[in-house]
């Protein structure tokens, strides 16, 4: 039995072999069952196949990507996996905590968990790619875990909290899909470009919305009323616009 059919889990550059196998393995355990790596393809290395044990098959049927974004095109929702918080100052690797994630069982769309290298893990612009980042917590000594350790903690978590033996039931909303929550904040960056804003806090902004926007998985219905009135508010701030301000 599959528990969770609408997660995938993605692993970006996997330097290790041998942790996409274990990774493998994980997803076997916890009832997922489709895999993603972006970058070169490990499936045939020797120490992939023997750590993979009984998860062959989710090892061999792992899709492999260029890049991150081409792994992500189908998915409706992404989450990024990181140690690295920002701080307080810091919106791009503004975190939220693992338990704080919702229950994937309960939403509709695809959900992407994203993973990064074993030695830097995933990059700004990476994770500017995913909906929510998010951090598992660890000591302060020693807030860095093995990637498919990470990858276990993480689908243990939705195990035990959420798989079920009973059908899951799927939500009569349809999901917004990343196309549609991306029209959002073409017409909210470009609101913020004509604001009296200072140069420095207008990508500030963005990041913003794009972070409120990422934890509020949003149905289709909302997603198209909020473009109506973003699209609204972007001819206003246009029509308010100082002239003294425009650059000739």
């Amino acid at each position: 039995m599959v528990e969770f059919p609408n997660l995938i889990v993605v692993l970006v550059e996997p330097e290790s072999p041998g942790n996409v196998g274990f990774v493998a393995r994980s997803l076997a355990n916890f009832g997922v069952k489709e895999l993603r790596i972006v970058g070169p393809d490990p499936r045939e290395d020797y120490q992939a196949q023997i750590f993979s044990v009984h998860a062959h098959d989710i090892l061999d049927s792992a899709g492999i990507f260029k890049d991150l974004g081409s792994a992500l095109e189908d998915t409706d929702v992404a989450w990024a996996a990181t140690a690295r918080s920002g701080g307080n100052l810091s919106v791009t690797r503004a975190l939220v905590p693992l338990h704080e994630l919702p229950d994937p069982t309960s939403l509709d769309g695809r959900i992407a968990l994203v993973f990064g290298r074993e030695s830097s893990g995933l990059t700004n612009e990476e994770i500017g790619l995913c909906d929510v980042s998010f951090t598992i917590p660890t000591a302060d000594e020693y807030p860095s875990m093995n990637l498919s350790h990470a990858v276990t903690v993480v689908l243990y978590h939705f195990f035990s909290n959420y798989a079920s033996e009973e059908p899951r039931r799927t939500s009569k909303a349809r999901p917004a899909t990343r196309k549609e929550r991306e029209q959002v904040l073409v017409f909210l960056d470009d609101m913020i470009d004509h604001l009296d804003l200072k140069d420095f806090r207008k990508p500030i902004a963005k990041q913003i919305f794009r972070n409120l926007l990422g934890r509020a998985y949003l149905t289709g219905r909302e997603v198209t009323t909020l473009t109506g009135v973003a699209s609204k508010l972007n001819r206003l701030a246009k029509e308010h616009e100082d002239p003294g301000d425009q650059t000739p």
